[in-house]
């Protein structure tokens, strides 16, 4: 039988519609401001932090592995390990559930768990398509070459792709998880009542 895991302490930012107070904050921000508030209102020392596991949806492509990002902004020891889960919606009960299976196997007692997104900063794509064409831009050396290789571009190739609804979608069904969650409470027939009591009950 394992042994009992405990979550010692907790402490969250303030949660803003996306594109409004915490817009300019990243999620790297949002989870070091978190990480350090967290130490600080514990008085848990970082040296005795075995591992940081963050879970995000969204991670930034400027803070490879996110959660060695936030450890090092919040003063941890450069020898502390992290590493960063993605599962959606439940990428921060991942991240909890991730430290409990360390612990269970010996591998660490202390963990900092993290769970930071920032919808806000999440970015507009070029299509695939658009991409070949800048990188044959790129690679044009004289005047004329790159005058043709401009004259390539069409206005649909600056059409933008957005990042957060690719990235909440499912490729599978090409639905999101608020119409799955709509699928199954007409197909289960599962009222709104019972739903918040299971919100209720699950904290």
């Amino acid at each position: 039988m394992n042994a009992p895991f405990y979550i010692i302490d907790g402490i969250r930012t303030p949660f803003c519609k996306m594109g409004t107070d915490l817009s300019r904050e990243s999620a790297a921000d949002l989870g070091t401001q978190a990480a350090k508030q967290l130490l600080a209102k514990s008085s848990v020392s970082p040296d005795n932090i075995d591992h940081v596991i963050t879970g995000c949806v969204g991670q930034p492509v400027g803070d490879a592995n996110l959660s060695r990002v936030i450890a090092l902004r919040a003063g941890l020891p450069e020898s502390v390990p992290a590493h960063t889960v993605h599962r959606n919606c439940a990428s921060g009960l991942e991240a909890l559930t991730q430290a409990q299976q360390m612990a269970a196997a010996g591998n660490g007692e202390l963990f900092l768990v993290i769970a930071t997104e920032s919808m806000s900063q999440y970015p507009l794509l070029f299509p695939h398509h658009t991409g070949k064409k800048f990188a044959q831009l790129a690679r044009a050396r004289t005047p004329g070459a790159k005058l043709s290789a401009m004259l390539h571009f069409r206005p649909r190739d600056f059409e933008p792709q957005i990042a957060l609804r690719m990235g909440l979608t499912d490729p599978t069904c090409g639905q999101n998880m608020g119409e799955t969650a709509e699928n199954l409470a007409r197909d289960f027939n599962i009222s709104r009542t019972e739903q918040d009591l299971y919100s209720l009950f699950s904290h």
